[in-house]
C-alpha cells in the first residue's frame, strides 16, 4: 500500500452530513463533492459527552474521554469539591498522547492552528497557532462593543452633541456633531464641563476615541470620523454606512492590540448611529516560536480565534454581516496554512473551523418543523443562510487543499460532532431534591439558592457533563454517603432522573441512564467520569448549568420548562447519545478521508468510531499510533495491498 508523506486535517466544529450532502449535490460545495468521489465519506461516533473539547481530543489521540480525560469543557478532578472542574481548552488537560507528538517524533514538521486542545504547545521543532475555543482565548483582550444611540441589547449608549475645540473640521452642510467612546467598552461616556467624563465607578482600561458625524453632501449625516484626538486630518477610519475600517493597532495597559470598526448603521437625521467593534485582541503571545505572530500580522492578518462566530449577531447586525466575518476568516485560514507551508514546509498541517457549531446552536431549530418557532419563510431564510455558510466552508476547504498538497497528501476533513434541535430545558437537580439526594439552602448574600453538602448525597456536575456524583466519604471533601451505600444511592439517582416527564406529552426525558462501568464500551471508565452518567431525549436540554448555585426562577418546581427561559439556543450536542438524531439531524460526526492508500467513492453504510481517526492517519502515514489509542484501523477503507 502506498503511503501517505502529508497530512492536511480540516476540523470543521459540528458541520452536519446532512447538508454537506444536500448542498454538495446541489452545487454548492462542488470542491467538497469532489473529495467525497475521490475518496470515503462516512460518519463517526463520537466519544460521550459529545462536545468540543472532549471529541477534538478524542480526534487527535484514539483514545475515548475516560482515558484522555477531557470531559466536556471542565473536568471534575477527584479529592475536589464536587463542583469544581479544570479547564479542558488546554493540551495539560488531557492524559493522553497527541498525534503530532508521534508525528514530530518520526521526523515531521506540524503545523497545528486554532486547535482546541493544543496550547500551549506540546511540540518543539513545528507551529502552534493559538489554540483554546470557542471563546476562551487568552488573547482576547476585549469582547466585541456596539457603541450606539439605539436602544440595543448589550451596547454601549453614546450621545451626540454639536462638535467643538476641533483642530479641523472636514466640511459638513449640517453642524458636525461629536461623540467619545472608551474602546474597549469598559463604560459611558458623558458629556460636561469640562468635556467628556467616564461613569462614575468605571476603571479605563483602553483609550478614549472621538467620533465625528458630518453631512458631507447636504443630503443628511452621512460620514464618521473615528479620532484618537480631535483632528479630523489624523482620522483611524472614516466610514460611510456599512463600511469596514482597516485593522488598527492600539495599546491596552502596556499590550498591544488590534480591531476594526464597522459602521452598520448612520441615519441621515442621526437618531440611528450604531458603531460596531470587534474583539479586541493581542498582536502577539499566541504563536509557537513566539516571533511568528507579527510575520502572520504582517503577511496574513492577525489571529482572531472565534472571528467566524461573532458576538454581535442578532444584538445588534444581522446575517449578512456575520457572513462578512466568515469570509475574512476563511481568508485569513487559507492565508496562513500557505504561509506557513512557505515559511516551514510542514508535512503535517492540522487546524479547527468553528462557523458551524455557532450556526447550529443559534439557528439549527428553525429547520425543523417540531420546532416551537418554526415557520416556512424562517426556514428559507435560514436555510439559504447555511447554504452561503458551508459554500464558504467549501472555499476553505479547496483553498488549503489546492495550495498546500500534491499527490502524496492525506486529507482528512472531520468534525467532532452534530447537532439537534432543542426547546425544552431539563431541571435535571429537580428530580434530585424530590429525591431527597440534593439539598440547597437559601442565600441571603448571593439572592440564590446554594448546594448544602451536609444533605447532598449525589450532586450533577453541570457545565455540559452529562455527569452526577456520589458525595463519598473518603473521596469527596464533603463526603456524606458511607462507601456501603455507594451503589445504592447510585440506583437512587438512576430510578429519580428516569421520574423525569414532560408534563405536555407524558414520557420520559432522559434516554439513558446507567452506572458508568456499564458504559465500558463507549469509553466512559476513568478517574474524571462521573459514578452516574445519563443521555436526555433530543429536543431535551440542560444547556451549560451550573448546579452549585440556582436562582429561584429555576427553583419553581417545574422540571421541563421552555428553553428560551434560559438563552436562545436552538439546538446542543452535549446532553444526547452519540447515535442520538432528530428528523435528518444527527449528532454522529462525519468526515472525509482523501489520499494514498484510501478507496475511492466509498460510503460508508454504518459510522464508525471517532477513536478510529487517529489509528488509521497513523497507519496510513506510516508510523505508530498515540502511546494512549484505543481505537482500530479501518482497514475497510484502505486499499488492498
Amino acid at each position: 500500500m502506498r503511503r501517505a508523506s502529508a497530512l492536511i486535517l480540516i476540523g470543521l466544529d459540528c458541520i452536519l452530513s446532512h447538508f454537506i450532502e444536500r448542498f454538495a449535490s446541489e452545487g454548492a460545495m462542488p470542491f467538497t463533492a469532489r473529495l467525497i468521489d475521490e475518496g470515503v465519506f462516512g460518519e463517526a461516533l463520537p466519544s460521550p459527552p459529545c462536545d468540543t473539547p472532549t471529541n477534538w481530543a478524542t480526534i487527535v489521540t484514539g483514545a475515548w474521554a475516560g482515558t484522555h480525560g477531557m470531559t466536556s469543557f471542565y473536568a471534575h478532578i477527584p479529592g475536589k469539591p464536587l463542583n469544581e472542574g479544570v479547564g479542558t481548552l488546554d493540551s495539560r488537560a488531557c492524559q493522553a498522547e497527541f498525534l503530532w507528538d508521534v508525528a514530530e517524533r518520526h521526523g515531521m514538521v506540524c503545523a497545528v492552528v486554532n486547535y482546541p486542545v493544543a496550547w500551549p504547545p506540546t511540540i518543539k521543532r513545528g507551529v502552534v497557532i493559538g489554540g483554546p475555543a470557542p471563546g476562551a482565548s487568552p488573547w482576547r483582550v476585549s469582547w466585541a462593543a456596539c457603541f450606539t444611540n439605539e436602544d440595543l441589547p448589550q451596547s454601549i449608549r453614546v450621545t451626540f452633541v454639536e462638535a467643538r475645540g476641533w483642530r479641523e473640521l472636514p466640511p459638513s452642510r449640517s453642524p458636525p456633531m461629536e461623540t467619545a467612546i472608551v474602546v474597549g467598552g469598559e463604560g459611558e461616556l458623558k458629556y460636561s464641563a469640562p468635556g467628556w467624563q467616564v461613569s462614575e465607578g468605571a476603571e479605563l482600561k483602553s483609550p478614549i476615541y472621538y467620533v465625528l458625524v458630518v453631512d458631507s453632501r447636504g443630503e443628511g449625516y452621512d460620514t464618521a470620523y473615528v479620532c484618537r484626538e480631535r483632528d479630523s486630518s489624523k482620522a483611524l477610519a472614516v466610514l460611510r454606512e456599512g463600511e469596514w475600517s482597516g485593522w488598527i493597532r492600539e495599546c491596552f495597559q502596556g499590550r498591544e492590540v488590534i480591531f476594526k470598526f464597522k459602521l452598520l448603521r448612520l441615519s441621515r437625521d442621526l437618531g440611528k448611529f450604531r458603531l460596531y467593534r470587534t474583539d479586541v485582541f493581542a498582536t502577539t503571545g499566541w504563536s509557537h516560536p513566539e516571533h511568528l505572530a507579527s510575520e502572520l500580522v504582517s503577511e496574513v492578518g492577525p489571529y482572531m480565534e472565534g472571528f467566524e462566530h461573532p458576538r454581535g449577531y442578532s444584538l445588534w447586525f444581522d446575517k449578512e454581516v456575520w457572513l462578512e466575518h466568515v469570509k475574512r476568516q476563511v481568508n485569513w485560514f487559507i492565508g496562513t496554512a500557505s504561509y506557513l507551508k512557505r515559511r516551514y514546509n510542514w508535512d503535517v498541517l492540522i487546524t479547527h473551523f468553528h462557523l458551524h457549531d455557532a450556526i447550529n446552536h443559534n439557528l439549527l431549530g428553525y429547520l425543523y418543523e417540531g420546532f416551537p418557532d418554526f415557520d416556512e419563510a424562517g426556514r428559507r431564510e435560514v436555510l439559504e443562510f447555511f447554504r452561503r455558510c458551508y459554500q464558504e466552508t467549501d472555499r476553505l476547504i479547496r483553498g488549503i487543499v489546492e495550495e498546500c498538497s500534491d499527490d502524496s497528501t492525506l486529507v482528512l476533513v472531520i468534525s467532532d460532532h452534530g447537532c439537534v434541535p432543542a426547546w425544552k430545558f431539563v431541571w435535571i437537580g429537580g428530580a434530585l431534591v424530590r429525591r431527597g439526594l440534593l439539598s440547597y439552602r437559601w442565600s441571603q448574600e448571593l439572592g440564590r439558592y446554594v448546594v448544602d453538602w451536609s444533605k447532598t448525597k449525589a450532586y450533577p456536575f453541570g457545565h455540559t457533563t452529562p455527569y452526577i456524583w456520589v458525595n463519598l466519604k473518603g473521596r469527596d471533601p464533603h463526603g456524606v454517603v458511607d462507601e456501603s451505600e455507594y451503589d445504592d444511592v447510585r440506583e437512587e439517582v438512576i430510578d429519580a432522573l428516569y421520574s423525569i416527564r414532560d408534563p405536555e406529552t407524558g414520557e420520559r426525558v432522559v434516554a439513558l441512564a446507567a452506572r458508568r462501568e456499564d458504559l465500558a464500551t463507549m469509553g466512559q471508565l476513568g478517574e474524571r467520569v462521573g459514578d452516574v452518567v445519563y443521555f436526555l431525549k433530543p429536543g431535551y436540554t440542560n444547556v451549560c448549568f451550573d448546579f452549585s448555585s440556582v436562582s429561584p426562577e429555576v427553583m419553581d418546581g417545574r422540571e421541563v420548562r421552555p428553553l428560551r427561559e434560559l438563552g436562545p439556543w436552538t439546538a446542543l450536542h452535549h446532553d444526547y447519545l452519540p447515535t442520538a438524531r432528530l428528523g435528518p439531524f444527527k449528532v454522529s460526526s462525519t468526515f472525509i478521508l482523501r489520499g494514498p492508500g484510501v478507496k475511492r467513492g466509498l460510503r460508508l453504510s454504518k459510522p464508525v468510531n471517532l477513536v478510529d481517526i487517529a489509528p488509521t492517519i497513523a497507519h496510513l502515514m506510516g508510523m505508530p499510533p498515540p502511546r494512549n489509542c484505543e481505537g482500530r484501523v479501518l482497514w475497510e477503507i484502505l486499499e488492498e495491498s
